[in-house]
């Protein structure tokens, strides 16, 4: 039987974390059972992780700088009201994909895991997409909203759809982020 890499150990640790966070919330992780969901050894998780704090991290990490890569893929779009159609369905792709990752993001998000250090990658990230809201807004193109209310009028309902997708075990069918963004879009929009 051929030998599971480090990095596909590594990925099995994340997903178990990731599963175990979702099914259970943060403050209930224990090793044994992200273990016992990775099917490795309990000296396995020290291999890749300090502790379970620094597993959930840097976990979070990972998953916050492909969720980010995704959302502004098109970073250089010059049409703002593109770039924000693509950074939407740039989400959505992640969303659709991954309704797990995207739910421990929010739950660590929410739990104010991260060390300073991280915290402030995680806050470039934040203002990175702000910087190209503000240009859709400097340019006319979206309402003359805070850039901030902007993000949230279009991250909400990605989760509610995410987490009713989990909650379903059902995809997000392709009609449905179509019409959710048109509906933001109408709340985001220069009339």
């Amino acid at each position: 039987m051929a030998r599971t890499s480090k990095e596909e150990t590594r990925k099995k640790l994340r997903d178990a974390l990731v599963a175990e966070v979702v099914e259970n919330g943060i403050s209930s992780v224990n090793i044994a059972r992200i273990v016992e969901r990775a099917k490795v050894s309990a000296g396995t998780v020290y291999v890749h992780f300090e502790n379970k704090d620094d597993m959930l991290r840097q976990v979070y990490m990972e998953l916050k700088a492909e969720l980010h890569a995704c959302i502004t893929q098109a970073r250089t779009q010059s049409d703002s009201a593109r770039l924000v159609r693509e950074m939407w369905f740039g989400m959505f792709r992640f969303v659709r994909g991954r309704p797990l990752d995207f739910l421990f993001l929010d739950y660590a998000s929410a739990a104010k895991i991260l060390l300073p250090e991280q915290q402030a990658i995680a806050d470039a990230y934040s203002e990175e997409i702000t910087t190209l809201l503000r240009r859709g807004v400097d340019d006319g193109t979206l309402a003359n909203l805070d850039p901030g209310l902007i993000s949230l009028l279009l991250v909400a309902p990605a989760m509610q759809l995410a987490r009713n997708a989990v909650l379903s075990g059902q995809p997000i069918p392709e009609t449905l982020i179509e019409q959710a963004f048109d509906q933001v879009w109408l709340s985001i929009a220069n009339h």
